[in-house]
Parts: C-alpha cells; structure tokens; sequence
C-alpha cells in the first residue's frame, strides 16, 4: 500500500488517544509492519504501556507548535523508516499548518479524522466556534463519541454535514465492528475523487460537443452554434453584476457589526413592516444570500411578519437589482417602476398574511397559557411562533460564515483577505446555478417553437403561469435576471416577464434550497403557494384586465 499519514484531531479529552489505539489493533495491523504514532498533545491516556504482537510501534511526543514543523517530521521518518503514520494533533492548532507541509519518502495525507465528544460539542460550537469548524470542515471523517441520546445526536449530525457535506459521519460504535476496513483501505481520497469527477465531466462535455458537430452537422450549425451564442451573451451581461452584488455582500459581511439592523425586526408594527420593506436598500446583496439574514432575526425571537417581509421586498429596492433592470430594459423605465412597487405590493401582502397568522396563534397561545396548557415557555409570543418555522437543529445551532474561513494575513490586510474569500465563496455558490439558469434559458429560445409562444401568448393568465413555473428554474439570481427576462422579449408579453422578475426571487431553486435548509418545508412550502396565487393574479390583471403594460 501507498505510504500514508492520517491525522487525528480533536478537542483535549475528546478520545483522540483511544481512537488511535483503536485504530491500530483493529485495522492497521495485515496492512504494515512499522507505525509511527507522532503525538501532539498531553492526555489522561498515553503510548507508554501502548504494544500490538506483530507490529513494530514508536511513539514520538511534539508537544510544542513550533517543534512540529516539516523537517521535524521528516527526520523522524528518516530516522525509523515506517510503513504508516498517525497524528495526535493538537486540537488548538490550525489544520493549514500540517496541510502545506511536504513529506519525504512518498508519504502523503490521506485521512483527516476529527473526533467531537457529544457531551462538550454544544459548549465548543458556542464558545470556539471557529476552532471546532476548522477542524470539521477539513475532515475526510469525523466521529461523535459516546452518543446518548439519538433525536439530538440527530441534529449533531447536520450540523456537522452543514459544515462539510462530504465527510462521512460515525459514532464511535459504528467502527471496528465489521471485517471491512473503516480507516485503512484502498478507497480513493477525497480530493483524489473531487479531481477525477471534474476530469470526467470535462471529458463528457468535450464528447458531448464533439459528437454533434461530426454526428449531427446539421443541428450543430443551425440549433447548437445559436444556443451557445445566446447563453455566452447572456453570462457577459449577468457576471459583472453578480460581481457586484457577491463584493457588496463582502463588504457587508466584513465591515458591518451583526445585529446592527435588528432593532427593525424587533416587534409585529406597522411601523416595523414600513421598515422592512426598504431595508434591503441597505443590503444590496443576492436574494439568496438575504435568507440567513432572516433566518437570524427569526431564531433571535424577532418578528417573523417582519423579517419575511424584508426578505421578500429586499430584491425589489436592491440598488444593484434596479441597475441591472434598467441596463436590461434602456426604453422601458416602466418596467423598472412596475418591478420595484410590485415586488413591494407582493411583500407586503405577504407579510401582513403572516402577521394575521401571528396574531392568531398569539391569542390561541393566551387561550391555552389562561387554561393551563402552556403553548410557550420562553416568555415572547414570537419565539413560539419562530419555533413553528425554523428546523429544530438551526435553533440550537449557529454556524456563521465567518467561521469556515480562517484568515492567515494579519493587520488590515485580514480584512482584504476576508472580503476575497467571501466574494470566492459568493461567485461559485452562484455561479453553478446561474451558468445552469442561462443555459436552460438559451435552450428555450432556440429549441421551443416561436408558435409554441404565440399559442401561449393567445391566454395572457396562462403566458404569465408559463413565466411564473420558469422563475422557479432559470431566474437564479435576482441582480441578474432581468437580463434572463430579456432574451425573452420579443416572444412573451411584458406583463409576464415582469411575473418572471418579480417573482424569480422569491422562488427560484436556489432559493428555495437555501429556505428549505433553514425553514421547515410546510412553512415554505405554503408561503410559496400563497405567493404564486397571488402573483398569478396581480400580474394576469395587469396584462389582461388592467392592460398597464
């Protein structure tokens, strides 16, 4: 087998020394002969006394950060020549640290195992945040140590897979339990995987275009060549607004204190609600990135009426929203007014439902409190309600986003740093949807018949249905499409494509994923039905009643 190090990290007493031992009698002896065990931290269990029949163990203690560096380690390898090494690494110690070393004699890390003990893991989530994320969001593996009780060993473990979706996740008595190899085995890497799959989906790409052009000459010419034109005109215009929109959320997410808008969300009022509406003014960001803004005014006891409200209107008064629809559409400000006070109108409708709902469960709250059934306990008739929404494991954790990224530049130049990675991270979350939502979009316009469109422009309820269902698929993006909405000017009617504007936030795939990662589906499922029934029939009114556009 390949010459391999697997690092095991943790918190101090978090069963790091047990796991290893564990390790090495159950699966690292018939593998090899010559284990180095390099420790980095003092424990109530040691290596002393530490002795397999038929391995040939050493045991080497580092106990200071500045003694574990890269010629270190080498030397020991030099030194002992072993077959497989494992890493008592410090839990206080950045992964970055281990992972730029280079290693003699072909050894490599293979395995990032971070052990979290269950009883301490809340405590670390609350107070070391950034440390324990450091840790997880690294890992190949991560095991839960003595698990007591399994609804919330649950949410432990979605927790964990929020931070890193591709690790898996055991308890500890889930290993060693089988012949098969948990640890030690032939299974490609992580990473090794992440390179092959691109390598293949690039290769497919390649055949794929290959193959029509020299198989299907004619469709290449004529259908292909059109689509590709379309879909790169369409990604010209959209990224440097995205750009924008991913550097301004940046900015807001380094430099503005958090909580620093939340006095707005703080009780149900019209006031409050007045408030919401052109609050995102001030967030001029991707609709997507506003819902754990609004999750975070939620899980806090504040209103949801209010916070819904904000995250609903806030693409409608985004800045870089109205710039992008005025670029779009030159000779329709119509259009730009028309976006803006309905996505408004739309917002406000919904969040007053909200607020009926509110008030209704306040009252039924009172009714049972008087008669002895006590609905809430945490003394704010909102967190009950917030309780109702909000998935069980996002109340009781909070993972921000500043935590998965640990900043290595210092001074001011941290800052600098900080806002690359945050707008890095921006671009690729978005970017998969949006290169996705414009292709499908460039599809459509050369793929469907033109008469298909006039059949469906004959019923303007039913070419506004049509704009409203396509929202939920290409919109992606609500600083970018309105120029999705423009490639399809001159075959639906105006009043359908602002269907499609307005309504492309507030329910596009990608933000309906990021909700349902947050919400619980009924609530988001139901918001979603009163906002298509609502928008079908403002906007079918206004092209076939009304006739405003």
């Amino acid at each position: 087998m390949a010459k391999c190090i697997d690092l095991v990290a943790g918190f101090f007493e978090s069963g790091k020394t047990t796991f290893i031992k564990k390790l090495i009698k159950n699966e690292v002896l018939g593998y090899y002969d010559r284990i180095l065990i390099i420790n980095c931290e003092y424990g109530m269990e040691s290596y002393s006394d530490f002795e397999v029949e038929g391995l040939d163990i050493r045991t080497v203690d580092i106990f200071k950060k500045d003694d574990f560096n890269q010629d270190r380690i080498n030397k020991e390898i030099g030194e002992y020549k072993p077959d497989y090494i494992v890493v008592e690494y410090n839990g206080m110690w950045e992964i970055a640290d281990i992972l730029e070393m280079k290693f003699d004699d072909g050894f490599y890390i293979k395995n990032l195992i971070s052990l979290v003990d269950y009883k301490t893991f809340d405590s670390y989530i609350s107070n070391m945040e950034s440390v324990i994320v450091d840790k997880i969001e690294n890992s190949d593996i991560v095991v839960i140590n003595q698990p007591v009780y399994e609804d919330d060993l649950d949410q432990k473990f979605r927790v964990i897979k929020s931070i890193n979706k591709s690790c898996d996740v055991f308890t500890d008595d889930e290993l060693f339990v089988e012949e098969e190899a948990d640890i030690i085995n032939d299974k490609m890497t992580r990473s090794d995987l992440e390179i092959v799959k691109f390598a293949m989906m690039f290769l497919v790409f390649n055949m794929v275009i290959i193959g029509l052009k020299y198989v299907f000459p004619n469709f290449y010419k004529e259908s292909f060549q059109r689509i590709m034109g379309i879909f790169v005109s369409l990604l010209v215009q959209i990224l440097p607004f995205l750009l924008i929109g991913a550097i301004i959320s940046s900015l807001i997410q380094v430099f503005v204190p958090a909580g620093k808008f939340n006095r707005i969300f703080a009780k149900t009022s019209p006031k409050s609600m007045l408030a919401a509406l052109f609050a995102g003014v001030f967030f001029p960001v991707c609709d997507c990135a506003m819902v754990p803004i609004a999750t975070s005014i939620v899980k806090k006891g504040y209103s949801v009426p209010v916070a819904i409200t904000f995250l609903l209107a806030s693409p409608a008064v985004n800045p870089v929203v109205i710039m992008s629809t005025v670029y779009a559409f030159p000779n329709q400000p119509m259009m730009v007014v028309y976006r803006v006070v309905f996505g408004l109108l739309i917002a406000l409708f919904a969040g007053l439902s909200l607020m009926v709902l509110e008030t209704l469960y306040k009252r039924k709250s009172r009714q049972s409190n008087i008669e002895g059934h006590f609905i809430n306990t945490e003394g704010d008739w909102s967190y009950g309600w917030g309780n109702k929404i909000i998935k069980d494991y996002i109340n009781k954790y909070s993972i921000s986003q500043a935590s998965l990224a640990r900043l290595n530049l210092k001074g001011r130049m941290r800052y600098l740093e900080a806002i690359s990675i945050h707008t890095k991270n921006e671009l690729f979350k978005m970017g998969f949807y949006l290169v996705i939502g414009a292709f499908i979009s460039s599809v459509l316009q050369v793929m469907v018949p033109k008469g298909l469109f006039l059949q469906v422009n004959k019923v303007n309820s039913i070419s506004v249905l049509v704009m409203i269902v396509a929202a939920f698929f290409i919109s992606i993006c609500s600083t970018s499409n309105a120029f999705i909405a423009r490639s399809f000017y001159n075959i639906m009617p105006l009043n359908s494509l602002l269907a499609f504007m307005v309504m492309g936030p507030m329910l596009d795939v990608t933000n309906l994923s990021v909700m349902l990662g947050t919400f619980k589906k009924g609530f988001v499922f139901k918001l979603i039905a009163v906002l298509v029934y609502i928008s079908f029939v403002v906007f079918s009114l206004m092209g076939g009643g009304l006739k405003l556009v």
